[in-house]
């Protein structure tokens, strides 16, 4: 009898932690599959037309893309991917490389007024999606280095 109410016990917390989990956990399961996950201005570098940028436009432009809001995701169909590499473009990204984990990941981020168009690269997926950056661009566009970085194919 014991043995019963012990397993329906145990049955019961966990049918309820599947149901309805701790906030923590959903946070971290979020977190692990988001599409724009925030980066750390230590941990990456930051190239503009083959140059190494650093201090105040290396924060600025980290600033302007951890503050973005995702709009949408710009689907890319097989075999067009390659459009949307820099190397196809008129205008030169902004080439932010990082670590997270084992997995090498690769941003390209076309700024533009409004929006700003992220290409995401990792080794096996390309994925492209565009933020509201509007406010952000309002307090840096007396920078002249964000005025050249905008994507043409879109």
């Amino acid at each position: 009898m014991t043995w019963t109410m012990g397993f329906v016990l145990i049955l019961g917390i966990l049918i309820k932690m599947i149901t309805s989990p701790p906030s923590a956990a959903v946070a971290w399961v979020l977190k692990k599959f988001a599409i724009h996950q925030e980066i750390n201005e230590k941990e990456i570098t930051l190239v503009y037309d083959s140059q190494l940028i650093e201090g105040q436009v290396k924060e600025k432009v980290v600033t302007m893309y951890n503050e973005a809001s995702f709009l949408k995701r710009i689907h890319i169909y097989p075999g067009n991917e390659d459009l949307f590499m820099p190397h196809n473009q008129k205008t030169v990204p902004y080439h932010i490389c990082y670590s997270k984990g084992k997995k090498k990941i690769q941003l390209y981020l076309y700024i533009e007024k409004k929006y700003l168009t992220v290409v995401k690269q990792t080794k096996r997926k390309l994925i492209a999606y565009q933020m509201s950056a509007k406010e952000q661009y309002i307090e840096c566009e007396e920078n002249s280095i964000y005025s050249n970085s905008k994507i043409d194919n879109m």
